[in-house]
């Protein structure tokens, strides 16, 4: 089985409040006190001393800012000394519209503090158990690491029809952007430890992601890719996931939709001598309910059956850890069996 986790690079979940404003590097008291006084934006650029402007952790060129203000997509409030988005930037896509129009510096920047501050994303736990996500390597413009390395080990109590455990190991490296271009992952997975000088049951796998708006990503990808022998299948996917909290839901969580070929698609001849046929739905899919900003517990058809279970990434640490029970129906296999992986992201740079 193949166990390469998916190495993401992803923010938490932000308040939806943007954060006072800070001019770098002078007193920008002076600066709002005056304002006040005149009911009117800041002199953000302090007459010309200053060129960017700190707003929630992202930095802004004044002109920027300034153009966004005066088309109302950013605004002022000298009472509360706050910025806040205008009333016509409903969703990622309208600001899109907006920011376009006034040939900003730096669009990305602008882009960035709307998504960490009004958009929906994943939190820092997985939000799948046996099926892809939709979501892939991403980053800000204030968050350093564009490339992560990690390791996993997992496995499963018993192979089906047997009651012989099966574990593997996986390496993965992550790259790329999806919020501004792709981003990609590439995975390596011995398939079996009991054999680990069989290469024959080495494996690669290979995800690409794209970022889209308010929440959704999806991504493209091949699975137990090039392995010569093994229990698993080569498979392929194309796979969406869509982040969401409580104000369009009764919770906060990540729904996942997709299709593939191979397992997602296909019964073992095991399955099918077993009498449950030969084909799987093709369809996959995944729930997850975010309990807290590290805890999730998730439901995912994998196009062949159920799993649940709950993904939890530990605490000041690199460690993420998914357990959960699968073969919950009667449509392959021979009943309910654990299923577990735990990972660890090794470096970023």
């Amino acid at each position: 089985m193949s166990v390469v986790e998916h190495l993401e690079t992803r923010a938490n979940r932000k308040s939806a409040r943007l954060a006072g404003t800070r001019i770098a590097g002078a007193a920008l008291a002076a600066c709002l006190a005056a304002s006040s006084a005149r009911a009117q934006a800041p002199d953000l650029g302090a007459g010309g001393t200053y060129q960017t402007i700190e707003i929630a952790g992202f930095l802004l060129p004044v002109g920027d800012a300034e153009r966004m203000l005066e088309a109302g997509t950013l605004r002022f409030d000298p009472d509360r000394q706050r910025f806040s988005f205008g009333p016509s930037v409903t969703s990622e896509r309208a600001l899109r519209r907006q920011v376009s129009a006034l040939d900003l510096e730096d669009p990305r920047a602008v882009r960035d503090l709307y998504r960490a501050n009004k958009v929906a994303l994943p939190n820092a736990a997985a939000h799948v158990l046996t099926v892809p996500s939709g979501y892939g390597p991403a980053l800000f413009s204030n968050q350093d690491g564009k490339v992560s390395i990690g390791a996993g080990f997992g496995g499963v109590s018993r192979v089906p029809y047997t009651d012989e455990a099966d574990g593997g190991f996986g390496l993965g490296v992550g790259f790329g952007n999806a919020f501004e271009t792709v981003g990609v992952s590439l995975g390596v997975s011995l398939n079996d430890l009991s054999e680990p000088g069989n290469t024959d049951r080495i494996s690669a796998s290979v995800e690409i992601s794209r970022y889209l708006w308010d929440g959704l990503s999806v991504a493209v990808g091949g699975e137990n890719l090039f392995v010569q022998e093994t229990d698993g299948q080569q498979s392929y996917y194309a796979v969406g996931s869509w982040a969401f909290d409580r104000g369009t839901m009764p919770f906060d969580g990540v729904l996942t939709l997709g299709a593939g070929s191979g397992r997602f698609a296909d019964k073992t001849e095991r399955d099918t001598a077993e009498g449950k046929g030969r084909e799987g739905t093709i369809l996959f899919g995944a729930l997850a309910w975010e309990m807290t900003e590290r805890l999730n517990l998730i439901a995912d058809w994998n196009g062949r059956n159920l799993t649940v279970g709950f993904a939890m990434a530990l605490p000041e640490s690199p460690v993420s850890v998914r357990l959960g029970l699968r073969d919950l129906t009667g449509n392959t296999g021979d009943g309910p069996r654990l299923t577990g992986s735990v990972a660890v992201t090794l470096a970023r740079f």
